[in-house]
């Protein structure tokens, strides 16, 4: 049995020399935008996320941004289409609270992106749950107006 172990082991370091593990460099911020101000040609956006942490970080030319608007569009690009244009979409998704997904390497933003949060299915979920609910209800009241009335001509 040892010899059956050792011998898997040998095998499975010889399988692994080969392999080589790439290290990403890259960090995950998800929050929101407390601050957006224009820097030259780059924009510098400040972040919080859920635990209160604050990221000072900057979009530059290379940065990739897919950002939805008010308008329900996605708008994909980066500054350097029209730096103007990304600072009010940032600006609006500032004051609407919209969570916003940055990954950077020090101080640059790589790739920033905001999503829709709400999933479908779910939302069917509720809206099936609150006609249940309402039907209960309405159902409800017909029965004790029902029995109300019963109890009326019962009397006369």
């Amino acid at each position: 049995m040892k010899k059956t172990i050792l011998f898997l082991l040998i095998i499975s370091s010889f399988l692994n020399i080969g392999t080589l593990h790439a290290q990403d460099n890259d960090q995950l911020v998800n929050g929101f935008i407390k601050n957006v101000t224009k820097q030259d040609t780059n924009i510098k956006l400040h972040l919080i996320d859920n635990f209160g942490n604050d990221f000072d970080l900057e979009i530059t030319s290379d940065t990739e941004i897919g950002i939805e608007t008010q308008s329900g569009e996605r708008w994909v690009g980066n500054i350097s289409q029209d730096q103007d244009y990304v600072l009010s979409l940032l600006e609006e998704a500032q004051h609407s609270l919209e969570p916003m997904t940055a990954k950077y390497s020090g101080s640059e933003i790589t790739s920033l992106v905001s999503y829709e949060s709400s999933n479908i299915k779910n939302n069917l979920g509720y809206l099936a749950g609150s006609f249940i609910f309402l039907a209960i209800l309405f159902f409800g009241y017909i029965f004790i107006i029902n029995n109300k009335l019963k109890i009326l001509s019962a009397k006369k």
